[in-house]
């Protein structure tokens, strides 16, 4: 049985939208039958919320950042009746929750790292063979999708994926870190993890989306 890590970001899963959460619970049931899984949860904009109010230390806007996600997945983990209900706090914690039997949901775990980054370093704690990014763009474009003319890229390797997002000019800002960042790809590039990306909105879809890998994009280690 194949190991497999998937990313949701914390727009699907919030207390604004419970179908969604629930609709990820019964996605997350459905995964579970054929993978070992582990979930990250990002914090959305529940999280960018707090952050915007909060004191103008990147660090401080980090902890807060962390915290929402915490409680996104935990409330996600509430909702999954096979998932444990305790979220770990650190990268030895998940090491101690991961049985690879009951599905192990995780929100951030440190300051200066992206959800993106920990799904990655989850990743490498598990072992996992792919993570499956369920963000809220159906694909990598050559420019930022918003614009007119993007083109969507089916495979692109994480290096290269670096130097692009670097030319879009987006920054690591807390609660604002987008597609992927620079940490998160440079832990698939060292551990050969192959990340998916798909669109996150119609978490019934996924199931189906990882049996076919049919992925918007796939980034290469």
């Amino acid at each position: 049985m194949k190991t497999l890590v998937l990313k949701i970001s914390g727009k699907f899963v919030s207390p604004y939208d419970t179908p969604l959460v629930e609709g990820y619970a019964k996605t997350l049931e459905a995964l579970r039958r054929k993978y070992k899984l582990a979930v990250v949860v990002g914090g959305g904009s529940v999280a960018r919320k707090y952050i915007e109010l909060a004191p103008p230390s990147k660090g401080l806007k980090d902890l807060i950042g962390i915290e929402v996600s915490r409680l996104n997945a935990l409330l996600l983990s509430m909702h999954t009746p096979s998932a444990k209900k305790v979220i770990p706090k650190s990268a030895s914690e998940v090491l101690e929750l991961w049985d690879g039997e009951d599905i192990l949901i995780v929100g951030g775990l440190q300051p200066g790292q992206s959800t993106n980054a920990v799904a990655l370093v989850v990743a490498e704690l598990v072992g996992a063979d792919l993570v499956v990014n369920a963000t809220t763009v159906d694909a990598v474009y050559d420019k930022p999708p918003s614009q007119p003319g993007a083109k969507r890229i089916e495979k692109i390797k994480a290096r290269e994926l670096q130097r692009l997002l670097e030319s879009f000019d987006w920054k690591n800002e807390p609660g604002r870190y987008e597609l992927m960042d620079s940490i998160a790809l440079q832990i698939a590039e060292r551990s050969k993890i192959p990340i998916a990306v798909i669109y996150g909105g119609e978490p019934e879809r996924i199931p189906s989306i990882v049996e076919e890998e049919a992925w918007g994009t796939l980034i290469l280690p």
